[in-house]
């Protein structure tokens, strides 16, 4: 009996661009490349920023507890990059990188077109990333395709590593946000939320951020509200 294939894995090229669909954590985003043709549905590659670490988002894993500062870290990510279109450079994918892409992403720095930002660099600058090793000797190791050497973009995430430290930035701070998710489970009434909303928030509105889109009408949010969050409620 023959088994049915798997879905072969989207291997990228060495550089090219493609659309940020949604931002998993503070290293981590989901890009979106273009259908092979109509009615087919477009590649998706989970990529990784290389040599450096988020703090984790909570979950189950972590008894749905942030690790200090990772709300921030995916924030700042999310409201940057996703639904634009960025230049991804690979490091490292196929059987040594499991199901994901490992490389640096790129995009025009907000403030002047003219420069661009190395994604990687710019979050450990400002508190929202770590880099995987601190100090020490790097090897110098040019990319084949002819890219920044791996010598060069550590010294660049050192440099940024302390600067994030003197400014005492993101996760540096001395008490970064630590967030604790409660999932709305069968018990979840919309109308109780309407009727708090109404009650509690500014003109009736809630304050979240959409943290997945399954299709076109149907998604799931964080609410993030300080209103309904003081009254100890969190829905998702």
């Amino acid at each position: 009996m023959s088994m049915p294939s798997a879905t072969p894995m989207t291997i990228l090229p060495n550089r090219g661009t493609a659309k940020v669909k949604s931002v998993l954590s503070g290293d981590t985003v989901v890009l979106l490349g273009r259908a092979a043709g109509e009615g087919r549905k477009a590649p998706e590659v989970t990529f990784t920023f290389e040599r450096v670490t988020a703090p984790r988002m909570a979950s189950k894993a972590n008894d749905n507890v942030d690790d200090p500062g990772a709300f921030s870290s995916r924030e700042w990510l999310r409201n940057l990059c996703v639904g634009k279109t960025v230049t991804f450079e690979t490091r490292k994918q196929g059987a040594t990188a499991g199901d994901r892409v490992y490389g640096l992403l790129f995009m025009p720095d907000p403030s002047d077109k003219t420069n661009t930002w190395n994604l990687s660099v710019e979050s450990v600058r400002r508190g929202f990333c770590t880099p995987k090793v601190l100090g020490g000797d790097v090897e110098d190791i040019s990319n084949d395709d002819g890219g920044d050497s791996v010598e060069d973009y550590e010294k660049a995430l050192q440099a940024a590593y302390k600067e994030a430290q003197a400014s005492r930035a993101g996760v540096h701070a001395e008490k970064p946000l630590v967030r604790k998710i409660m999932n709305a489970g069968d018990e979840f009434e919309a109308m109780t939320l309407v009727e708090k909303s109404k009650r509690l928030c500014t003109n009736g509105s809630v304050t979240c951020v959409i943290e997945y889109v399954f299709d076109g009408s149907r998604f799931r949010c964080i609410v993030t509200d300080p209103e309904l969050e003081s009254a100890g409620l969190l829905y998702g």
